[in-house]
């Protein structure tokens, strides 16, 4: 009996890493308006806000995955993440004194449309660091003006270094804070808004 116990063992064991198991947890992406940047100097204007997702479609499917022998475990967001960035730039916006609208078919004096390309968290093994970025094209149209801003990039990036994980929610909300905030600094869009 000894003698088959230990193979037995084995063979359960690794089918038990050959079948694997994936599993998806919620991540929460919070963001704290402080209407302390360049643009609550601006006169007040209606402002529309949209976020257009162009990420790849793998990085759809999830914020954060984890591959690891027989699974893998992902998180997720309960609100598309889109809308995580369109709130986050309304609440800014009119932290800093300024109407932000979603609607297209309300009268608004410039538009601001945010094309998504990266919203994810990222874990380096060889760096042990838990790694989030935001990257998008900018896109400024001043309607009282008529003029466009020729699109520009933004991206927000936060890293830290940890031997273990539990969920990349601090990662993501820092970068999100980072990417407003490197937005609402950014010289091409108060000229644009001016």
């Amino acid at each position: 009996m000894k003698q088959f116990g230990y193979p037995l063992l084995f063979l359960f064991l690794l089918c038990i890493l050959m079948c694997g198991c994936d599993t998806m947890s919620p991540a929460t992406v919070t963001f704290v308006p402080s209407g302390k940047n360049p643009i609550a100097s601006i006169k007040p204007l209606t402002i529309l806000v949209q976020v257009e997702d162009q990420r790849p479609p793998d990085e759809r499917d999830s914020v954060f995955r984890h591959v690891a022998i027989g699974g893998s475990d992902s998180w997720n967001t309960k609100k598309p993440v889109p809308l995580i960035v369109q709130d986050a730039l309304v609440s800014e916006l009119s932290k800093c004194g300024h109407r932000a609208v979603v609607d297209s078919s309300k009268s608004t004096d410039a538009r601001l449309k945010i094309v998504l390309r990266r919203f994810r968290a990222f874990y380096s093994i060889a760096g042990a660091a838990l790694s989030a970025q935001i990257d998008a094209e900018i896109l400024i149209t001043n309607e009282a003006r008529k003029t466009d801003t020729p699109p520009f990039q933004i991206s927000g990036d936060y890293q830290r270094t940890t031997y273990s994980f539990k969920n990349p929610n601090r990662e993501l909300n820092a970068a999100l804070a980072e990417f407003v905030h490197n937005l609402t600094f950014d010289s091409r869009l108060v000229e644009a808004l001016q």
